[in-house]
């Protein structure tokens, strides 16, 4: 008798595939857990009723570090707490929602960092095993395991034990977990384990009827397929992107002048909060043409020309980076729109600045040359625009 050849997915490997899908995702800001559809959350980061860019790529940078690392929940709340308490995100907590206005207190506990901790880690290791499951020779036929949490859904303990083929549309959306808290497994075998262990009176021709609560019936396997968050390929056809002008009528103008033209087409008042494509709230005001001496930039290196095209930068940007700026130790978000001047490629920059109460702008200006732009585009792609 030939030896049965072992299901080629291994468990106790290092979650390589489920740090990988959680590394590079994107970023967004959410009041309410259902603010994103349920396959955005495969794309994007997020945590309710964190209201700041900086605190939550802290999070997140901090659980892949853990997953990396193999640290427990505790390892890991440990290690995060001290940031949370320096960004006022423990404890009794009253959350502006600033889309609109609405003020809700929560209480940031063991029992909130848990389940950000467990849901965030669970979800990436369970795409990382479906993504090596559904590409593996020897893994045709997938078993659920139910019943594992303390108190188990009905639905779950149900299931436990069925057994379809991996192509199943049942597991589209309920492939676990399929709940807060869920707990359940599936088990990978070929069709000769599937045969000496006699359970071939297990395989059903259908799952029937799903078990995924609303929040987690979405396709898992779709995030399996989502490719890392990556760059805009620039060094192709420049006819891609658009043609900068300059409008020389500007050159007329006051610097106050100029300013009311920039407020004005930004949609803002100076000083008022602006929420950018990542639902990230951040004060406009004059500091964004502004140096440190205090001095007016608006004009310098003729800014004002391009002020028509620097605005899109914020309100439509074609990329979003998060940069550790480690000789002012600051975290700076920089927002690229990318343009041609000359037939050259160019980028317009807007970087923000997160302070202790808010997020400021520091500067908009233009990168003047190829090596620039490329030199600007480091660190944590947050956002990138979807293509038309």
């Amino acid at each position: 008798m030939s030896k049965i050849k072992k299901s080629s997915f291994d468990f106790s490997l290092q979650p390589k595939e489920a740090i990988s899908y959680l590394k590079n995702k994107g970023y967004k800001l959410t009041f309410n857990y259902d603010e994103m559809l349920h396959d955005a959350h495969n794309k994007a980061f997020t945590v309710a009723k964190v209201t700041r860019m900086d605190l939550l790529n802290d999070i997140h940078s901090s659980i892949v570090q853990a997953m990396r690392n193999g640290e427990t929940f505790e390892n890991w709340k440990k290690n995060l707490t001290p940031t949370l308490k320096e960004k006022g995100w423990i404890g009794e907590q009253e959350i502006l929602n600033p889309k609109t206005g609405e003020v809700k207190t929560i209480h940031v506990d063991g029992h909130r960092l848990r389940n950000i901790f467990k849901t965030n880690t669970r979800v990436s290791r369970s795409i990382g095993r479906y993504k090596q499951m559904k590409s593996g020779e020897f893994t045709e036929y997938w078993k659920y395991i139910g019943g594992l949490s303390e108190n188990p859904r009905n639905g779950h303990l149900a299931k436990s034990g069925m057994i379809l083929h991996r192509d199943d549309p049942w597991w589209n959306t309920n492939y676990p977990p399929n709940g807060w808290g869920c707990k359940c497994r599936v088990r990978a075998y070929s069709k000769k384990q599937i045969d000496k262990r006699g359970w071939n009176d297990n395989i059903s021709s259908n799952g029937g009827k799903n078990i995924a609560s609303n929040d987690w019936a979405y396709d898992i396997g779709a995030g399996s397929k989502v490719s890392a968050l990556s760059k805009i390929e620039l060094d192709g056809s420049l006819d891609s992107l658009p043609k900068a002008q300059k409008n020389k009528d500007y050159d007329s103008l006051s610097q106050a002048e100029l300013f009311n033209i920039f407020y004005k087409k930004m949609g803002v008042k100076k000083g008022e909060i602006f929420i950018d494509k990542v639902g990230d709230p951040m004060v406009i005001d004059d500091s964004i043409f502004t140096s440190h001496t205090g001095h007016s930039k608006i004009t310098k290196k003729d800014r004002h020309l391009l002020l028509d095209e620097m605005i899109p930068t914020i309100k439509e940007p074609d990329e979003i980076y998060l940069e550790w700026d480690s000789k002012a130790s600051r975290l700076v978000k920089k927002m690229f729109r990318y343009i041609t001047i000359d037939g050259k490629k160019r980028a317009m920059i807007a970087m923000f600045e997160y302070f202790k109460d808010k997020t400021q702008g520091i500067s908009l200006h233009l990168l003047d040359t190829d090596a620039t732009v490329e030199k600007k585009r480091v660190e944590k792609l947050i956002y990138k625009r979807e293509s038309d």
